[in-house]
């Protein structure tokens, strides 16, 4: 038997629950037993809050792991079902400078646990969020409109690239770091509620030794091991704004605008010749 928060619990009961997430389902649970009582509308409305409830469960499921140690070791970040092995060029997102790497795709339900982890021992190299529409639906893997986070991983042995997209309805993603810092294999970087996507991004001539349809899991589950594949990486410049350059006006039209000036001037001069010649005759 194995110790959690205090208690014997067998070793395959790994599954808990955030602290916020049992406050919100807690109130969803009082409100659906309340609503049960109330005539007429009263069963609609329960109804609607037990779906609430075993929704913010769902989301607020969360797992203990326990990783696999080596440098060379590329980690799955979170648990689903490998949809997909092919090569690819890298997101300019990630700002990883090479031609091709090879991409795993993984396709989590939403009954999966919410943690994301990190797949290496190692630096983080890069760090972008995209905000994505909140009406997104994360039934395609490729949707322009999911919330997203791009991630670069680098150490001296090891390197790679994360990203990580879900549905746009409510808080479903969130990503607790900064470009710099220090990350550990199999540690929680953040959340991803409710399923979606991610794609790990491992150096082209990584072997991969896992097959489509086979399941994985976050922070234990090996997807490669680089240790005789070159893994140095390279950081794309960031894109550089430039102010806006005001066009020069075309010939044409800088010498209309001169004679423009000159039949001014001139205009000018007479009518002040002739109020001089008002005022003499007065």
């Amino acid at each position: 038997m194995a110790k959690k928060n205090g208690q014997t619990t067998p070793p395959w009961f790994q599954t808990s629950f955030d602290l916020e997430g049992l406050g919100f389902g807690g109130l969803a649970l009082v409100l659906a037993i309340i609503c049960g009582g109330i005539p007429w509308v009263g069963p609609l409305l329960s109804f609607v809050f037990w779906v609430a409830f075993a929704g913010i469960l769902l989301a607020s499921r969360k797992a203990d792991r326990t990783s696999p140690s080596g440098n060379e070791l590329v980690l799955a970040p979170v648990d689903g079902v490998i949809a997909d092995i092919t090569s690819v060029s890298p997101p300019r997102e990630l700002r990883w400078d090479t031609q091709e790497v090879k991409r795993v795709r993984i396709s989590s339900s939403p009954m999966t646990v919410n943690d994301v982890r990190a797949p290496l021992t190692g630096n983080v190299e890069s760090f972008i969020e995209e905000a994505g529409a909140p009406s997104a639906l994360a039934l395609k893997p490729d949707n322009p409109e999911l919330r997203e986070a791009f991630i670069l991983f680098s150490s001296e042995d090891n390197v790679a690239g994360v990203r990580v997209a879900t549905g746009g309805l409510g808080p479903r993603l969130d990503i607790d770091l900064e470009a710099g810092d220090g990350v550990r294999s199999g540690r929680v970087i953040g959340v991803r509620r409710l399923g979606g996507w991610c794609d790990v991004f491992l150096p082209i001539d990584a072997d991969v030794s896992l097959e489509v349809g086979m399941s994985v899991i976050g922070g234990e589950t090996v997807l490669s091991n680089v240790a005789d594949v070159d893994t140095s990486v390279r950081l794309a410049p960031e894109p550089v704004v430039e102010e806006p350059v005001e066009d020069a006006p075309a010939p044409e039209v800088e010498a209309v605008e001169n004679a423009v000036d000159e039949v001014l001037e001139e205009a000018k001069a007479d009518v002040k010749d002739v109020v001089e010649d008002v005022k003499k005759a007065d």
